[in-house]
């Protein structure tokens, strides 16, 4: 949690499925595999995670877009389907919940879906993509994390903060 001027900001950090991408050693990027399973929440997985592939940092991206979807809608389209969601979200750049949303959700997850095994991400591109919509919506962008913290069984008002770390 932020603190002072930043207390209306959730900082969430999830170490658990974390790897290096480089070689400690070499420092060169890990080599890319295909016998790998299903590796994390099927809802928030990347396409190549359902594929089996070695997970980078594109796949990171990819998770997190579906993460920030589903703070702005408080939902995904595919959730509840079971074995389906892995064809659903390859052909989801087309789907109507982009109609729902800003514009730079989609923007930003088909960058993602761009990159390939090894690229560097434009970190900085993403955070001034963000960053722009926020300053275009303003109040508009901070109600509609608004109402994703409050959620239904909420009795209280929290607020969602989105920070360019």
């Amino acid at each position: 949690m932020g603190i002072g001027k930043h207390a209306n900001l959730v900082y969430i950090i999830d170490f658990g499925l974390s790897k290096q991408f480089r070689d400690p050693n070499t420092r060169r990027h890990i080599p890319y595999n295909t016998s790998r399973g299903l590796t994390g929440t099927a809802d928030f997985a990347s396409v190549n995670s359902h594929q089996g592939s070695e997970l980078g940092r594109r796949d990171d991206l990819e998770s997190l877009a579906y993460i920030l979807i589903y703070f702005v809608r408080g939902s995904l389209p595919w959730q509840g389907m079971g074995h389906d969601i892995h064809a659903f979200k390859q052909g989801i750049t087309s789907h109507d919940m982009f109609k729902e949303i800003p514009v730079e959700f989609l923007t930003f997850l088909r960058h993602c879906r761009a990159l390939t095994f090894d690229d560097k991400p434009e970190y900085d591109y993403y955070v001034d993509l963000f960053n722009n919509l926020l300053q275009v919506t303003g109040d508009e962008a901070e109600g509609m994390l608004t109402r994703y913290a409050l959620g239904a069984n909420r009795g209280h008002r929290d607020y969602l903060g989105v920070s360019g770390c």
